[in-house]
């Protein structure tokens, strides 16, 4: 991600961003966000969400690492009690499930425009793209009916153009 949108989710959420760009050696964090500006808005109702469980639940989520990872988004976490109670197990279900709703969205959100996209592979690699993003970097759907749609629609528009 742009280092100028990472800032940005840092100075909202600094609590949970505490460990961005720290030392390497103790921190995944230290490479700030690794996916693209696409997803901006799906990690910051994520980070949204886990700060509003912060602030009303006495626990702290702090982010140990936030990647794309075989097309997907993966947020890595620790929780940390802020008093001396133990965590609450209810409170940690929720932010996992927090957490899991949005890893699941972003195969719907490309990664690289925001938009609507899909799982796409080039090369054994994958990425969530929208149709543009994805033509562009010479991706195709892994699913074979997006991939039908897409080649009817391409089709389609070169039938338009003459």
């Amino acid at each position: 991600m742009n280092k100028e949108l990472e800032l940005e989710l840092v100075k909202k959420y600094p609590n949970i961003l505490r460990d961005y760009g720290g030392d390497m050696m103790k921190t995944c964090m230290h490479w700030g966000m690794e996916c693209d500006d696409g997803w901006y808005d799906l990690l910051n109702s994520l980070l949204k969400k886990l700060d509003y469980l912060s602030n009303h639940s006495g626990v702290q989520v702090v982010a140990d690492q936030i990647k794309e990872k075989f097309g997907t988004l993966r947020f890595y976490y620790s929780t940390i009690a802020k008093s001396d109670l133990n965590l609450d197990p209810v409170v940690d279900e929720i932010i996992s499930d927090v957490v899991s709703s949005a890893e699941r969205r972003s195969a719907y959100v490309c990664e690289k425009s925001g938009k609507d996209g899909v799982l796409c592979s080039r090369i054994g690699w994958l990425k969530t793209l929208s149709k543009e993003e994805a033509d562009k970097e010479g991706y195709v759907p892994t699913d074979p009916n997006t991939a039908k749609y897409w080649d009817n629609f391409n089709n389609k528009s070169l039938e338009n153009e003459k």
